[in-house]
């Protein structure tokens, strides 16, 4: 597959170019989880529930380092889209140092494991297990961390194909290694959390083969404002992340007051729209790659056509796909249950879903490419505001009213309302720098024009 070059190349062929091979890799990350779950289910219930309990704290303790992954695309990547390499260098030597920093010190957690799991309810075998998981993923860390920059940084140099080969070759060695670490050599837990570090630990040395192809090196030179700024940009793109886990949580203890059930109608909704979550995932990450490159190159033209390019294709994909999942929806939920009362609940949730996701979808466009143009604050702040200030309140209300259409109602308009937000917040931040081109010296290093 030829190189893309956002600067030059159509904005559509890049688009698609970036967004598909981004699409399948987060499907592969599916597929790399699932593979753990699966054979960690054969050995017990409590082994499973270990396994879950303990990728929530470590998604938590990961949230960070995407912050950090998001920050360091932003000014690499305009950086790079500048042909600023020196630049691009720096940013990403800096980056890996605080990656590297942050994971070792998370090590520390280590003796507290006891403690942390106890705090999460966990007692007896399914603690047990948790810690034997954990006491292998903690001191993994440092390749996990390293692994997840390697591959943001590969995808801001417009190589995402070179991101799709390394997970792909990395989930089929942990598929291998998998049943022979797990039951071959009667590691248990121990061996699921070893095959997926040694998996990474393989990508990362992929990863450096193909970043010494390109004119990316690393630096051992720490530069303190450099750092600053990533993480002042970072702390608001973790706490993005952060408040869209916790409002997941707490719409589930809100449809638990309805109905025990309703929360495996959820499930199910939200399991069937992962499929169209990866694609806005990917989706939105091209357009971050295209319209961070664009403005360190200073081609305003290409930003301007980026962004209305990624935010109208991108959700007229999503509305297609959207309307087939609709349409052919009964016949998928029956495939996840046959209990009716499950089915008729799943069934009035995915029309309420199947309305809001056009707006998710370009909502979730417009966020990203926001974040690309350098403002992590105003989108997370946003995000907080239409999640927790304004979902979950009518989430509550309206459930005590029209029970659960009243919550399926809540994250409708919570989606338009934060595409509405979304898309004024990016209009702002497209002014802004179309006006003052003095914001781009911060990230690319480059004298005014």
């Amino acid at each position: 597959m030829t190189n893309i070059d956002p600067t030059k190349d159509p904005i559509i062929k890049s688009l698609i170019g970036l967004s598909i091979p981004m699409i399948i890799e987060s499907n592969l990350q599916t597929i790399f989880n699932l593979v753990d779950t699966f054979f960690v289910s054969k050995i017990s219930y409590s082994a499973i529930g270990a396994l879950v309990s303990s990728s929530i704290l470590m998604m938590l303790i990961s949230a960070f380092t995407i912050g950090i992954s998001i920050a360091s695309s932003i000014f690499f990547t305009q950086s790079y889209g500048a042909k600023n390499f020196k630049r691009a260098n720096t940013v990403y030597s800096n980056a890996l140092i605080v990656m590297i920093f942050f994971s070792l010190a998370s090590m520390l957690l280590y003796p507290f494991l006891d403690n942390i799991l106890s705090l999460l309810g966990l007692k007896d075998s399914t603690l047990v297990f948790a810690k034997e998981f954990l006491s292998i993923s903690i001191l993994g860390l440092p390749i996990s961390f390293v692994f997840g920059l390697n591959s943001s940084t590969l995808k801001s140099m417009s190589l995402p194909h070179k991101t799709l080969l390394i997970m792909l070759i990395a989930t089929i060695i942990n598929i291998l290694l998998d049943p022979l670490l797990i039951f071959v050599l009667k590691m248990g837990v121990k061996g699921a959390a070893l095959a997926t570090i040694f998996s990474m630990f393989v990508g990362v040395l992929l990863q450096v083969s193909v970043i010494l192809k390109t004119k990316l090196r690393f630096e051992l030179h720490i530069n303190l404002p450099l750092i600053k700024q990533l993480l002042s940009k970072s702390i608001f793109a973790s706490f993005h992340l952060i408040v869209r886990i916790l409002s997941m949580l707490l719409i589930i203890k809100i449809i638990a007051i309805q109905s025990q059930t309703a929360i495996s109608s959820y499930s199910i909704v939200t399991r069937i729209y992962q499929i169209l979550l990866f694609m806005i995932f990917g989706i939105s990450n091209a357009a971050a790659v295209i319209v961070g490159q664009n403005i360190g190159a200073k081609n305003w033209p290409f930003v301007e056509e980026g962004v209305k390019k990624s935010i109208l294709f991108g959700s007229a994909f999503i509305v297609f796909l959207d309307i087939l999942l609709f349409v052919f929806s009964g016949i998928i939920i029956k495939v996840f249950t046959s209990d009716k009362t499950c089915f008729e609940i799943a069934k009035n949730a995915f029309l309420y879903y199947a309305l809001s996701y056009p707006f998710f979808a370009a909502g979730s466009i417009a966020n990203r490419v926001t974040m690309a143009c350098g403002n992590t604050f105003l989108p997370s702040i946003m995000n907080f505001f239409s999640l927790f200030v304004f979902q979950l309140p009518l989430a509550y209300f309206l459930s005590m009213h029209i029970k659960l259409n009243g919550i399926w109602l809540s994250i409708l308009l919570a989606n338009i309302l934060n595409f509405l937000l979304n898309m004024a917040i990016l209009k702002y931040n497209l002014s802004k720098l179309s006006i003052n081109f003095k914001f781009l010296k911060m990230f690319t290093g480059q004298k005014s024009v």
